[in-house]
């Protein structure tokens, strides 16, 4: 199966007449990229006009368009979304460039990867990453919940070599229940990576509890500070050069630093947004690690009680999904969803 760019705009132009919206101006649709081994489209437009018009409200236009098509998934970027994309691998690029340069041994390896995968994200689209044999020993430890970012992360860590392991902090059934732990079991067993449970300092946790059940403080920033301490504890423990997390924001020269830790250094890695991945491309490597696709909601059970209890906690868990929507790294459809979850917790 083939698509080519006018059969795609007669399919949007159609959609559009169905759904009763008007065009005014037609938009221009500069390339078309179908991956027949997932059956996924993806559609270049020109700019962020175009790229709403094939969007829609709230996707409508770009859901009946998918099934006009009759294919199984969609996405669409605008030329312009791809220039700043690329503007964020380059800095990312010069930063691991320099790392590496200076590195040796397992992790001189590890960087010569990951400055493969940059380079070939560079030519995207199409998306055409390297993969590699496993190095010897793991190169990386990623802190990971479950979610997709973080799964997108593990996916493409084990896909490059990189030997990961997977270091998921126990913090109790209040972060992670029954049904939390065993998509972590089935995506680990299904990548074939180690995995490793942590056990958190309790008495943070606890005032982290406490403080959320009193309405007192927010307890994502908290929570994900002692998440993190605490993989990077253990991935020094292990003597692993480096760790990773799911994180989107931090593009460009942020996605790689090194942290010193009690006299010692570990490099952390936030390949996600190294490679300024969308939040539509975490979702769908995800799937390729056996992470099932379903809605998109916000928030742990912790956090989804003290919304219900504390309405103004909702402020700040919306002024995140804020910040990742202007940066570009969610749809609009995508942070109305998030924003929408956020309210029915």
């Amino acid at each position: 199966m083939s698509f080519t760019p006018g059969e795609v705009l007669r399919a949007v132009l159609r959609a559009r007449r169905e759904l009763g919206l008007r065009t005014y101006v037609r938009p221009r649709i500069r390339a078309v990229y179908y991956q027949e081994e997932d059956d996924f489209l993806l559609v270049v437009v020109a700019d962020r006009p175009d790229k709403s018009a094939v969007l829609g409200p709230g996707g409508r236009v770009l859901k009946l368009v998918r099934d006009l098509l009759g294919i199984s998934s969609m996405a669409v970027r605008s030329n312009t979304d791809l220039l700043v994309k690329r503007r964020r691998i380059r800095e990312a690029l010069s930063k691991v460039e320099l790392l590496s340069a200076r590195a040796d041994g397992l992790l001189k390896m590890a960087l010569e990867r990951i400055l493969a995968i940059l380079r070939a994200e560079l030519r995207y689209p199409p998306r055409e990453w390297p993969s590699y044999e496993p190095l010897d020993e793991p190169a990386i430890v990623i802190g990971f919940s479950g979610g997709a970012d973080s799964t997108a992360m593990l996916y493409v860590a084990k896909e490059l070599g990189l030997n990961p392991i997977a270091a998921t902090v126990d913090v109790g059934s209040w972060m992670l229940p029954t049904e939390a732990r065993e998509l972590i079991s089935s995506i680990t067993s299904r990548l074939g990576v180690e995995h490793a449970y942590l056990r958190g300092r309790g008495d943070v946790f606890s005032s982290i509890l406490r403080l959320a059940g009193e309405g007192r403080r927010h307890p994502c920033r908290m929570c994900h500070q002692e998440i993190e301490r605490e993989v990077v504890r253990f991935s020094l423990e292990e003597g692993i050069p480096m760790v990773g997390f799911g994180d989107l924001l931090p593009t460009g020269r942020f996605s790689t630093y090194w942290l010193r830790v009690g006299g010692k250094r570990i490099l952390r890695l936030n390949l996600m947004a190294a490679l300024a991945l969308f939040k539509t491309d975490t979702l769908y490597l995800a799937t390729r690690a056996g992470r099932p696709r379903g809605r998109l909601s916000f928030g742990c059970p912790l956090l989804k009680a003290t919304h219900r209890k504390y309405k103004y906690m909702m402020l700040p868990s919306i002024q995140r999904v804020l910040r990742e929507a202007r940066a570009g790294i969610l749809e609009p459809n995508q942070a109305l969803e998030l924003i929408k979850s956020i309210i029915r917790s």
